[in-house]
């Protein structure tokens, strides 16, 4: 919950700063808005309660930080949300929890990925499982195999 409820945030302070660059809202809302984004800021189990009468948690949290900014500055409350839905929240903040899962699992398959090449079982004729279309085919040699397992590997690093 606290996570997602700085994803949902991060999404609310991108929002507000973008939009004080384009000069759609006053460039000192952005600030208070920001100020208020933090996930230490939200009653996560009041958060948690009203997203399960709302149907989702970015309703409430927006609802709570308007709140919150409205305490230091009632204009910059005015610029809460605007121009975005709930869908953009909850969309964003899923993508961005993703991204962040993302990085640690290719932050964990570098290592074996840059030893994979160096590795040849012995000899490089190691007799290993090979598969086409899910099922088993004739054995390979680890040689002819093992060098080129990290190119997905590192491909999806790159893109």
């Amino acid at each position: 919950m606290r996570q997602r409820c700085k994803t949902c945030s991060t999404f609310e302070a991108a929002l507000a700063a973008r939009r004080g660059r384009d000069r759609r809202d006053p460039k000192r809302a952005a600030e208070p808005i920001a100020k208020a984004c933090k996930a230490d800021a939200f009653d996560l189990a009041a958060l948690a309660e009203a997203a399960t009468r709302s149907g989702n948690l970015a309703i409430p949290l927006v609802k709570a930080l308007t709140a919150h900014v409205a305490k230091s500055d009632a204009d910059a409350a005015r610029y809460v949300h605007w121009g975005a839905t709930s869908q953009d929240v909850i969309d964003t903040a899923a993508m961005l929890s993703l991204r962040a899962a993302l990085m640690r699992c290719l932050a964990t398959s570098i290592a074996p990925s840059r030893a994979l090449p160096t590795w040849r079982g012995g000899t490089g004729t190691t007799a290993m499982v090979a598969r086409t279309w899910l099922q088993h085919a004739l054995p390979m040699r680890s040689a002819s195999s093992l060098p080129n397992m990290p190119r997905p590997c590192t491909a999806r690093r790159r893109a």
